[in-house]
């Protein structure tokens, strides 16, 4: 499959040649396009190889790697629907040249091959594949770590109340009359022998209610998903989850710890007052780094003061926060129109992906003005 420098004609535009890349297209290229270029740049030739099948009937189907880039667009340039897409490619020849169309498919067809990258978790490999060639190996000051809420338009597992009923239980002995559960194995203790991959599949990921205190200290609740992200000093996502919103985010402490120290060598790791947790503590430092997490002020109890040097440390931590909002405000759909935790995982993963590409383009590609090794 050609990538995007052989679509283009030959013309090494991709490569820091000194060349007016607006030569190579009909119509007026705009700096929206010229900043797609540059982001398939990164990420064009990590994208998977799907193959598709051929049985000798019929027309020869559309090849993935058009259709995948189409969808990197589709988060890019922030479009809502596969109607959407399908009328800006029609409208759009540049676009349409970029992504290699020679002509656009149907709605049906971006359907099934949404369904087809969603089960093989095709973004997930894009996004792990990116941020390993330009990332593995690499010794990051801080990893900080967060996550944020994504509605969505679907019929959740649980039930608004359930929520708030279990936050406001009574803890202590049960009442006359109840029976007392046997107690299970932690799941943070569980965790510690487990893969992060089996970990994370132990966790929801349907649709569901969640609830969160905001900065004014009043609950909000909303009904979908929760994507966590761990990030690097220049915003760089280095591991990307999508839970059902009813998770806790310290259960994705410890799997995306492992997850992430296997791409990148952190020394510091920043979480707010969720992820206070012993056992995320007790495993950072036996892996060689240092937690900083604000402490969880539980039923009034006295907490200590954060050290000062870890104080001014964990200011480093607002880079997640702003990593969140870009990807609100910029890459992911103001409505998320498709249901099913595999095609939302899709969706999501693909604004991350592009993320990743800005990022790396930013600070790791033009200020030394270098092709990726």
């Amino acid at each position: 499959m050609k990538n995007v420098t052989e679509i283009l004609g030959g013309a090494q535009i991709l490569l820091n040649v000194s060349f007016d890349i607006q030569t190579v297209f009909q119509e007026y290229l705009t700096e929206e396009h010229r900043a797609f270029l540059a982001a398939l740049r990164i990420i064009d030739h990590r994208i998977p190889e799907l193959q598709t099948i051929y049985r000798g009937r019929g027309r020869m189907p559309i090849q993935n790697q058009p259709i995948l880039r189409a969808y990197l667009a589709k988060a890019f340039f922030r479009i809502t629907t596969n109607t959407e897409l399908i009328n800006r490619l029609n409208s759009d020849s540049s676009l349409r040249r970029i992504c290699g169309f020679d002509s656009v498919p149907s709605q049906a067809t971006f359907s099934r091959r949404l369904d087809l990258f969603s089960r093989l978790h095709v973004m997930e490999q894009l996004l792990h594949r990116t941020v390993t060639e330009h990332r593995d190996g690499a010794i990051v000051g801080h990893i900080s770590r967060d996550s944020t809420a994504i509605r969505a338009r679907e019929k959740p597992a649980n039930q608004k109340k359930d929520v708030a009923d279990k936050l406001n239980r009574r803890r202590g002995r049960p009442k006359k009359g109840e029976e007392c559960r046997a107690k299970k194995q932690k799941r943070l203790a569980r965790q510690l022998k487990q893969q992060p991959g089996r970990a994370i599949r132990e966790l929801d990921r349907s649709c569901a209610w969640g609830r969160k205190v905001n900065s004014q200290g009043n609950a909000e609740f909303w009904k979908g998903y929760k994507l966590h992200l761990d990030v690097d000093d220049m915003g760089i996502p280095i591991t990307a989850v999508v839970t059902g919103a009813n998770v806790h985010d310290s259960q994705l402490a410890i799997p995306m710890e492992k997850k992430t120290t296997g791409v990148v060598h952190r020394l510091y790791s920043l979480m707010d007052a969720a992820y206070d947790a012993k056992g995320i503590r007790s495993y950072i430092a036996a892996t060689g780094g240092v937690a900083i997490i604000e402490r969880n002020k539980r039923r009034n109890a006295h907490t200590e003061p954060m050290d000062p040097a870890k104080k001014i440390r964990f200011r480093q931590r607002s880079i997640v926060e702003r990593s969140n909002a870009h990807l609100k405000d910029w890459l992911l759909p103001t409505k998320i129109m498709t249901k099913g935790y595999e095609k939302v995982n899709f969706v999501l993963m693909t604004g991350v992906v592009c993320l990743a590409a800005v990022k790396i383009l930013q600070y790791l590609v033009l200020p030394g003005l270098a092709p990726p090794s």
